[in-house]
């Protein structure tokens, strides 16, 4: 009885690795990136205009109560 089989390694060509993920770099176009960042910029500054508001509203109920 021989016993079992050697596994046999398969080499892996690596030599288009680095294209591979330079590519993977690119997925997403730069105009794509560039108008996400535009916004969520937008939609911060939206987000603090409402929280603004918000406090806004919230001081113009306790005057009106007061003032009740």
């Amino acid at each position: 009885d021989e016993g079992p089989p050697r596994e046999i390694q398969d080499v892996r060509d690596n030599s288009k690795d680095g294209e591979y993920w330079e590519a993977l770099t690119r997925v997403i176009p730069e105009r794509t990136l560039k108008l996400w960042d535009a916004l969520g910029a937008a939609l911060l500054e939206y987000h603090k205009v409402l929280t603004r508001r918000s406090e806004l509203f919230s001081e113009a109920a306790a005057l009106q109560r007061q003032n009740s």
